[in-house]
């Protein structure tokens, strides 16, 4: 019998004795074991049930450990691994490992989704934090009246952008919103463009000042708490990683379709250019990075071991003109004990975004009871001197706020725009 260290790799190697436990083993079965010796010469003694078996291994093992055995293999020879139990951390950071390399900027997607959507004629739609607006106050009078939101409400599509509203012939667009509604019977059709106007609901765009409320509500919607939201019997109507496990379950079904040659024969793939099937299986993936962008942010977001930490991680989609771009957000509570002794709460921000017009910056608030404190640090020369010209400003600011000012900076420097966790998540010693 060989039992195998899945993480090590070591194996145990064991004779093989008739006995009916061994014999019953089947693949996946769990087994309990204990260590009667601690492994010395490459062997050591172990107890499965009421059987002592002498093995042959290399990993270490102390007298009374207790092993949890699963059976990976129950022919000749019958081999076992090793099941060591995971502390929270390392789930976490195995889950922070897994979601890492397949993470991509929400706006990536919304981008997409922007060019895709039927544009409607004049100013008729809603600015998109206006529905997220409605949407979020709507959930908090529900939950004040005790009710509980079973679906979110669709966000309505505006009279002339209707997702079978003729658009601009001849544009790539076009024609694949065209493909979209005949591969879909038209009241799916209709739940898909409702889904993506939810998705891009969630978005802050340049003609509106990102006050504290809507930065309120986009750290709401931004999917860190759906699951908590969930639990408690509230699901909430504008949740990022909601409407994205939603798009996703639309646009598979409807990637597989097109990639089973169901386009109408008077719509081939090839119209103009355009591949059809490579849009939409972009916009899976897309839409998967996503995904993987807030699961991360989730997972770092977690309590960590330090009770007097608490940190928040999101992201706020930001629309300029025809773009739109991420702000990575980090807001961070501590209590610290100040040089009195007394025990003070320290508030910090983080906040990464890189636009076309500035390049990359990254803004630091600290504040300490009354006084707070900024850095900023940018990329570009030209940036890093506009943002030390507006720090008067920035200054009267704080103190019509009423807070005292402590440092004012803006520095020229490298800025980390990509998300990172705010722990190891592998271990050097291992």
């Amino acid at each position: 019998m060989e039992i195998s260290n899945s993480i090590t790799g070591y194996q145990i190697n064991l004779e093989r004795i008739k006995n009916s436990l061994l014999e019953s083993l089947r693949a996946g079965q769990i087994l309990q074991a204990r260590a009667i010796t601690s492994s010395r010469n490459q062997q050591v003694q172990l107890r499965i049930g009421n059987l002592e078996i002498l093995a042959q291994t290399q990993a270490r093992i102390s007298a009374g450990e207790s092993l949890t055995l699963q059976v990976i293999k129950a022919s000749d020879p019958l081999q076992l691994r090793v099941l060591l139990e995971s502390s929270a951390r390392d789930i976490q950071a195995r889950a922070m490992r897994a979601a890492l390399p397949q993470q991509t900027s929400v706006a990536h997607l919304l981008n997409r989704l922007t060019a895709l959507m039927p544009k409607p004629p004049g100013n008729q739609a809603n600015p998109p934090t206006q529905l997220l607006t409605q949407a979020v106050t709507s959930q908090h009078v529900a939950a004040a009246q005790g009710e509980v939101a079973a679906k979110p409400p669709a966000a309505a599509l505006t009279a002339g952008s209707s997702p079978h509203s003729p658009t601009p012939a001849g544009t790539a667009d076009s024609r694949l919103q065209s493909v979209i509604n005949n591969l879909l019977q038209p009241q799916d059709a209709t739940k898909l463009w409702q889904t993506i106007q939810r998705v891009l609901s969630i978005q802050l765009v340049a003609n509106e000042p990102p006050s504290a409320e809507r930065i309120q509500l986009a750290l709401q919607s931004s999917g860190l708490f759906l699951e908590a939201a969930l639990a408690s019997g509230i699901a909430p109507p504008v949740d990022l990683k909601r409407s994205m496990l939603e798009l996703l379950l639309q646009l598979r079904p409807l990637l597989a379709a097109a990639q089973a040659g169901q386009q109408p024969q008077s719509l081939p793939a090839a119209e103009g250019g355009l591949n059809q099937t490579g849009f939409l299986a972009e916009l899976v993936s897309n839409a998967e990075g996503s995904l993987a962008r807030i699961l991360f942010n989730q997972l770092s977001s977690l309590p960590g071991d330090n009770a007097n930490q608490q940190l928040w991680q999101f992201e706020i989609p930001y629309r300029q003109n025809e773009k739109c771009d991420s702000f990575r957000v980090q807001i961070e509570q501590q209590t610290k004990q100040n040089k009195q002794g007394k025990a003070e709460t320290v508030w910090s921000v983080n906040l990464d975004f890189a636009l076309e017009t500035t390049g990359p910056i990254h803004a630091r608030l600290l504040l300490i009871g009354e006084e707070i404190s900024s850095r900023f640090t940018a990329e570009s020369d030209e940036t890093a001197r506009r943002l030390e010209q507006a720090l008067p400003q920035l200054e009267r600011a704080f103190t019509r706020a009423g807070l005292k000012v402590g440092t004012l900076s803006a520095t020229v420097g490298s800025v980390d725009y990509e998300p990172r966790p705010r722990f190891a998540l592998l271990d050097e010693k291992a």
